[in-house]
């Protein structure tokens, strides 16, 4: 049978994050030039938040004081700005979808402000209900669901993207939305603070 790499038989290299590409440890750890520098190689792919790009700076090796100071540099030369990158995010995720309990939840994580996130947030709030109304017509179809099993169906679908109880009863429509228990469906105040699934 054959070994190594693409097969289950032999001793090939582990399969982990960045198989293929691994990089070497800085040479001076406490350097905030060479974290500069590496932080500019991360940001030439994908944007960060401050956090991330600091936490990302540690995890390759260097001493924190070096990392925060990188990262500082990086913010009062405006290649890191927070705000910037709550705007670009909550845009992207709207435009796939997601809500604003989804969506203000992988921010947080990321370790964005709260204060950030939830403004970002709020300026949209007028689209949220409009938005899940869309959502919910082009994955089941314009009519309202009339069974209750479909309905808790739809409501859960939409609790896992993101959206209030409100923004359900918006979507469903009057019909859908008089006897509507979200409680039955699943959706309780804290769904929010979970990490929702990608249906």
């Amino acid at each position: 049978m054959p070994s190594g790499p693409g097969h289950g038989g032999g001793k090939g290299r582990p399969r982990g994050r960045g198989f293929g590409r691994a990089r070497k440890p800085p040479e001076d750890p406490t350097s905030p030039e060479a974290a500069r520098g590496r932080a500019i190689g991360l940001l030439s792919r994908r944007d960060y938040p401050r956090r991330a790009l600091k936490e990302r700076l540690a995890d390759s090796g260097f001493a924190e004081a070096a990392a925060e100071s990188a990262v500082a540099t990086l913010e009062d030369e405006r290649l890191v700005n927070d705000e910037r990158y709550v705007e670009s995010a909550v845009a992207g995720r709207t435009a796939r979808g997601q809500g604003p309990v989804r969506i203000a939840f992988e921010l947080r994580r990321q370790g964005v402000a709260a204060a950030l996130v939830a403004a970002a947030v709020d300026r949209r709030a007028p689209e949220w209900g409009e938005r899940a109304r869309d959502l919910r017509r082009r994955r089941f179809g314009a009519e309202p669901p009339r069974d209750p099993k479909e309905r808790a169906r739809q409501v859960r679908f939409l609790i896992q993207r993101g959206f209030t109880g409100d923004h359900i009863r918006q979507a469903l429509g009057a019909r859908g939305a008089d006897d509507l228990d979200l409680d039955e469906a699943g959706f309780e105040a804290g769904d929010g603070d979970a990490d929702p699934a990608d249906e």
